[in-house]
C-alpha cells in the first residue's frame, strides 16, 4: 500500500468511495476547492485502486481538524484507515492536537478513533444536515 497526496486524476475513484461510505454526496467541486485550499491534508492510499483517503485541514498552529476519511468497503479493517490518519498527523509534526466530528450512531467509527486515542470531548446537537446529533472527539499528541 502506498499512501501520497492526492492527484486530481483521484477524483472519480475518490468520489465514488465517499459516495458508498457517506449519507451525504458532495460534488467534484467541493473536493478540488478542499484540495485547493488544502493540498498536504488530502492523502490517498493506493494499490492498484485508490482504496481510501483523508481530507483534512490545519485549522491554526496547533490544531488539525479531519473532515472527512473514507475507505472502500473492501478494504476496511486492513489497517488503511490507520495509516492514513498517521500519514496525515505525520505531514504536520508541530500540531498538538487532532480533532472530528462523527455522527453519535456511527459506533464502528467511534471504536476506531477511540482505538486510535481520540476521546469524545463535546456532544454536537443536530450537528449534521440530515439533523443527526454528532460527537467532537479530540487527540492529544503531546
Amino acid at each position: 500500500m502506498i499512501i501520497r497526496k492526492f492527484r486530481y486524476e483521484d477524483l472519480e475513484q475518490v468520489i465514488r468511495i465517499a459516495y458508498s461510505s457517506l449519507d451525504d454526496h458532495y460534488t467534484p467541486d467541493f473536493f478540488l476547492t478542499l484540495w485547493e485550499a488544502s493540498p498536504h491534508g488530502f492523502i490517498v492510499a493506493e494499490e492498484e485502486n485508490i482504496l481510501g483517503f483523508i481530507l483534512g485541514v490545519l485549522t491554526d498552529v496547533h490544531s488539525l481538524r479531519i473532515l472527512m476519511l473514507c475507505v472502500d468497503e473492501a478494504h476496511r479493517r486492513k489497517g488503511v484507515g490507520t495509516a492514513l490518519i498517521n500519514a496525515f498527523i505525520k505531514k504536520f509534526p508541530k500540531v498538538g492536537r487532532v480533532y472530528l466530528e462523527v455522527k453519535i450512531t456511527n459506533r464502528v467509527a467511534i471504536k476506531f478513533y477511540e482505538k486510535l486515542g481520540f476521546h469524545i470531548v463535546d456532544f454536537l446537537p443536530h450537528f449534521y444536515t440530515d439533523g443527526t446529533d454528532g460527537y467532537l472527539m479530540e487527540k492529544r499528541l503531546f
